[in-house]
């Protein structure tokens, strides 16, 4: 009669609770430290402030030492993977389990479920224990039972899927460090990968878009370590997660499935299966050198040279240390066939797109190809503190006319150099990054982005389009929304500020300066835009942003209602409030005046005139500014403190200050 034998090994979890149970242990010791214990000790401290904090600052049970439990989740699991594949990388505990009269298939079930038990009984257990605490102490201010229902739906979804991963990985090597190291580079390799390419392009090709915020939250979106750190810092947060139950399945089945063909006598070998040693050496060799190209590209500026050299560095690296982990020894340097026919592919494709074969920084769309275009410059988008991404998809130029100044602009870019070329960029107050997004009439969209040097040599084609009435509401779309309800007007001068929340005041505020900013010409937006010493801050009902405005001259409306409203002190300067002024050509010192105004006892006096009597102060402040002038007037407090700059004609200056300078 056979006698029926048992799928469970009690002799296996035995031996596998002594090998790592104290994975399980620790865990469990950690969570309750973290959460149950804390929760008591600021129950019995019953300290008022505390409940206060708890009540209006944590929103759930990650907000308790979040820090520390994302950390927790992120290195558990990948220790019980490791050490619940160990059997299969020690050549010794390999030879000998699969020597045992148990089939392959069990062996796996085994030791996956007692490595992934070691991560999900302590999160059970605490959560039980925050459910009996719950029950019998007033903790309500601190948690509820949804909040223990989320805690452990997201914690046990975070640990499995990382399980899973390293356990997938735990197959594919034979050595536990080895496992480790590229557990967590899967981990980060959709971000990582991302983000090397990407800035590789951008340093190599001209007009390739720096911002790559849309493709980086996607990716950045399905990182675990993204919404686990995010979880620790706000509970409220919706996370799609089912795809990382599903990923985890699907990476349970593949494990299986490489377990299945895995050969016992590759214990203790980098890569188990010989098939997959190139797309690892060749792999580690392409992620070195995008690395390299991107340190040299940063550290030494975007030189092709620097570049290059870092490509080549890189990819050198890369390979020898792929070399040495899958020979186990550091004698590879014999080793260099396989690197020279890499690196010779490698700089031909580098090369076509240095030179830029594929036509990517010559294409400008004809007129009739561009549906519309998503055009903004940040040196106007400074001086409006426009929301750059709350509106970044949205095109904001339709009018055919409009459009074609943004493809004169963009064909202007290209046929100047050096214009929009990449390598080191000189910010000053003249230059400015555009971006241009085009979305064509066959449903694609084209993204560039230009650095430009001095906007004065594009004027032509920006002053058009920034003086745009559809440029300016889009670039203030909170402004200009009629279902959006501002809550609060700060109103700050160069030493005062005050705070409007009287509606009425508020609705007269906005309704003027929504027609002095259509009316603002493009000088007087980009005017002194360094030099701002009144503005407006705006919050929204419906928001959490600030909204912050620079409050030109200009706009005469506005002020006129502030000053009917006394709501103007501070905006004006007078002469009281100056004890000094200094003034220059900024012809003949223009990088001191734009860049750097000197501190008072740095002054070179012949390069600056200081004007100290009272009448004289006086008449001088009463110069209208005009941003044609060259000559520029800084002007200093009581305290030596800077107060104001702008610029004036000459034919406005005293005669005592031309002959100053003469």
């Amino acid at each position: 009669m056979p006698s029926k034998t048992s799928y469970f090994k009690k002799e296996l979890w035995k031996q596998a609770f002594r090998s790592f149970g104290w994975i399980g242990l620790g865990y469990f010791l950690a969570l309750l430290f973290l959460l149950p214990l804390k929760v008591i000790m600021v129950k019995t401290r019953n300290d008022p402030s505390d409940i206060t904090y708890y009540q209006e600052y944590v929103d759930g049970l990650f907000n308790i030492n979040g820090e520390v439990q994302s950390i927790l989740i992120l290195t558990v699991p990948v220790l019980a993977a490791i050490f619940a594949c160990r059997y299969m990388q020690v050549k010794g505990s390999a030879d000998f389990i699969h020597s045992l009269p148990l089939k392959r298939s069990q062996l796996f079930y085994h030791q996956l479920l007692i490595g992934y038990l070691m991560i999900i009984i302590p999160v059970l257990l605490t959560s039980f224990t925050l459910y009996i605490m719950y029950g019998v102490i007033d903790v309500d201010f601190i948690y509820q039972h949804k909040d223990i229902l989320d805690w452990l739906y997201n914690t046990l979804t975070f640990t499995t899927f990382i399980y899973t991963i390293a356990f997938l990985v735990g197959t594919f090597t034979g050595i536990s460090v080895v496992q480790g190291a590229l557990s967590y580079i899967v981990i980060i390799f959709p971000v990582g990968i991302s983000l090397l390419v990407m800035e590789n392009l951008r340093m190599l090709l001209i007009g390739f878009s720096g911002d790559y915020s849309i493709t980086m939250s996607y990716f950045a979106n399905i990182s675990p370590i993204f919404w686990i750190f995010e979880l620790s810092n706000q509970s409220n947060i919706e996370i799609v997660n089912w795809y990382y139950w599903l990923l985890s399945i699907i990476f349970v089945g593949l494990s299986f499935v490489f377990y299945r063909i895995r050969h016992i006598e590759s214990a203790n070998q980098a890569i188990a299966f010989p098939l997959m040693k190139p797309i690892f050496k060749f792999g580690v060799t392409f992620c070195f050198m995008l690395l390299g190209g991107v340190y040299f590209g940063h550290v030494q500026e975007p030189y092709v040279g620097w570049i290059m050299f870092g490509y080549v560095c890189g990819a050198l690296f890369g390979y020898l240390l792929a070399e040495m982990l899958l020979q186990k020894t550091w004698r590879v340097f014999d080793q260099w066939k396989g690197f020279v026919i890499y690196i010779g592919i490698s700089m031909l494709v580098i090369l076509s797109v240095i030179f830029d074969w594929y036509g990517f920084e010559s294409n400008v769309p004809n007129e009739d190809e561009v549906e519309s275009v998503f055009f903004t410059s940040e040196h106007f988008l400074y001086n409006t503190h426009y929301d750059a991404e709350d509106n970044k998809i949205k095109q904001n130029i339709t009018d055919p006319e409009l459009i074609n100044h943004v493809i004169d602009l963009h064909d202007f870019i290209i046929a100047n150099d050096p214009i929009g070329q990449n390598g080191y960029h000189r910010y000053t107050e003249n230059s400015t990054n555009v971006d241009i997004v085009y979305q064509l009439n066959n449903g694609k969209r084209m993204v560039r982005q230009y650095f430009i040097p001095s906007i004065e040599e594009t004027e032509q084609y920006l002053q058009p389009i920034m003086e745009s009435e559809e440029y300016k509401r889009s670039t203030l779309a909170w402004l200009f929304d009629e279902n959006s309800s501002i809550s609060s007007v700060a109103i700050s001068g160069y030493d005062y500020r005050q705070q409007v929340n009287d509606q009425q005041t508020i609705n007269k505020i906005t309704d003027v300066l929504k027609q002095d900013y259509l009316d603002a010409s493009y000088v007087e937006m980009t005017q002194n835009m360094y030099r701002e010493t009144k503005s407006l801050e705006f919050e929204l009902e419906s928001s959490e942003n600030f909204y912050h405005l620079p409050l030109l001259d200009s706009y005469t409306s506005v002020l006129e209602v502030l000053k009917e409203e006394e709501l103007d002190r501070g905006l004006t300067i007078n002469s009281e409030d100056v004890s000094m002024v200094a003034i220059t050509n900024t012809e003949m010192n223009e990088d001191m005046f734009y860049e750097l105004l000197p501190h008072i006892e740095d002054i070179d006096l012949n390069e600056w005139m200081l004007v100290e009597e009272n009448e004289q102060i006086e008449e001088i402040i009463k110069l209208n500014n005009d941003v044609e002038g060259v000559w520029g007037i800084a002007l200093y407090g009581p305290r030596d403190n800077f107060i104001d700059a702008y610029q004036v004609r000459e034919d406005q200056l005293p005669s005592y200050v031309t002959e100053y300078f003469e």
